[in-house]
């Protein structure tokens, strides 16, 4: 039996309603890589009606068969473990690409495990991120506007 256990129905949704914002860290298992497996990854944006997500990937290395040219290789920002307790090592946010995802979906893995919460960027980081995102010439505009990088 987990801690989440312990909590009401009406108790875990809340918690994870008030998980589901921009700047929190989760560490689920994800089917759009090659094989599935748990990533970390970082809420960098949602839709104005809140229902999707836009997420980017944290990496511990970049991947330079993906990520040949250094300008490609310039949207992974490098992070110090140091002072960010959901990392175990230096790692990449990787600002090249945005993964959307329902927010329902989130909030469903979050009741069901709490423990996948697990951490916040800090304000720095995540203006570096989105100064990032909206500069990458990888991301249309369209999708920088539907998850409010800018007006």
């Amino acid at each position: 039996m987990s801690l989440g256990d312990s909590f009401s129905e009406k108790d875990r949704e809340d918690f994870a309603a008030s998980k589901v914002s921009v700047g929190t860290v989760l560490k689920l298992k994800v089917f759009d890589t090659n094989p599935p497996k748990e990533k970390r990854f970082i809420i960098v944006g949602t839709t104005v009606d809140g229902l999707v997500l836009a997420t980017v990937y944290i990496n511990t290395k970049i991947n330079t068969v993906i990520n040949y040219s250094t300008e490609l290789q310039a949207l992974h920002i490098p992070l110090k473990e140091q002072g960010r307790e959901f990392l175990n090592q230096d790692s990449y946010v990787d600002s090249s690409r945005l993964i959307t995802r329902d927010r329902d979906e989130i909030e469903k893995a979050i009741q069901n495990r709490p423990d996948v919460v697990i951490g916040e960027v800090s304000i720095e980081d995540l203006q570096l991120i989105r100064k990032t995102i909206i500069s990458a010439p990888t991301i249309k505009g369209k999708y920088k506007k539907k998850f409010g990088f800018y007006a």
